[in-house]
């Protein structure tokens, strides 16, 4: 596989983050839609064989990289007050440059506080709903809130976003094509009004600063991921849990609802004897009760990384 970095502009705010998963379910309906259920049901197989075309990683505000998670989890060196306050303030650093990103996949734990940026933004709108029968709004509990995401521009100065993909020799094309056609549909919720609208800011480039190197002895993941049956289990990460739903035709289907997913977060970073693998994780299967044949994506895009703690 190799690695490509694809830039896209976002032309308002989202509601639905740029998780690997969800953009994976995206690109999903898009190829049913071109190609048929049955072309759709034979890529899946391959991932659930182990062997997929592609593996994304979340989307990342302008050219930045999640903090890898031993950086803030390191225990302190001492009992001294300046240590307790040191700790504290790298557990807030989120993002990382790219510089600082490499120095840390280098070995490097130590960050200094400029090095946390504020990459997202998110707020909170009110809206009403509209009385079908009437066409007004404001009938009692109409207004409900939602919850919105934005790059923070004003201070990186740039407003895209960076997906990175490993692909199987072949698959280029089909990619850059699947995303392409998502942006002229839009990602996440509330398409139909206009948010998830985004254009793609030139080609799939390829990038080769996650090559591995001699002294790398684990990974980091920049995807949100399910561990599978024999992936390394000594590290350091976090948990979340995914509330997913199904999307196209089958949100219709009278229960849209995927079952809770317990999943390991971008930055996760473990041990590794041996070789780093391109990618770890694996496609869960059984979560949706009213679809027996839906799976979510639980693939970790790695990048090896020295863990020096």
């Amino acid at each position: 596989m190799k690695t490509f970095r694809l830039k896209i502009r976002p032309h308002s705010s989202f509601l639905t983050p740029w998780q690997a998963d969800t953009i994976f379910g995206s690109l999903c309906w898009i190829l049913a839609w071109r190609e048929g259920t049955d072309a759709l049901t034979k890529f899946l197989q391959e991932y659930k064989n182990g062997n997929p075309a592609f593996v994304l990683s979340d989307g990342f505000p302008c050219d930045l990289f999640p903090t890898p998670l031993h950086i803030s989890l390191r225990k302190s060196k001492g009992d001294n007050i300046e240590e307790y306050k040191r700790t504290k303030e790298l557990k807030k650093v989120s993002w990382l440059s790219p510089e600082v990103f490499e120095s840390v996949r280098r070995g490097a734990i130590e960050i200094g506080a400029t090095d946390a940026y504020k990459a997202i933004k998110t707020y909170t709108t009110l809206h009403s709903s509209i009385n079908r029968i009437t066409g007004t709004t404001g009938d009692e509990g109409s207004l409900f809130e939602l919850e919105e995401f934005a790059i923070e521009s004003r201070e990186l100065k740039a407003d895209t976003l960076s997906i990175y993909i490993k692909i199987k020799d072949g698959w280029e094309e089909r990619v850059e094509s699947l995303f392409k056609d998502l942006s002229l549909i839009g990602y996440g919720k509330k398409r139909s009004v206009g948010k998830g609208s985004f254009e793609i800011v030139g080609a799939l480039e390829p990038y080769n600063k996650f090559d591995n190197f001699g002294e790398a002895n684990g990974f980091v993941t920049i995807s949100n991921f399910v561990p599978a049956k024999d992936d390394p289990t000594d590290g350091f990460y976090k948990t979340m849990v995914k509330y997913g739903k199904l999307g196209g035709e089958y949100t219709f289907n009278g229960n849209p609802f995927k079952k809770p997913i317990i999943m390991l977060t971008v930055g996760s970073i473990f041990y590794v004897k041996g070789d780093n693998k391109p990618f770890y994780g694996r496609m869960v299967e059984g979560v949706s009760p009213a679809k027996p044949e839906v799976v979510h994506y639980g693939y970790a895009f790695s990048v090896p990384i020295k863990i020096d703690i």
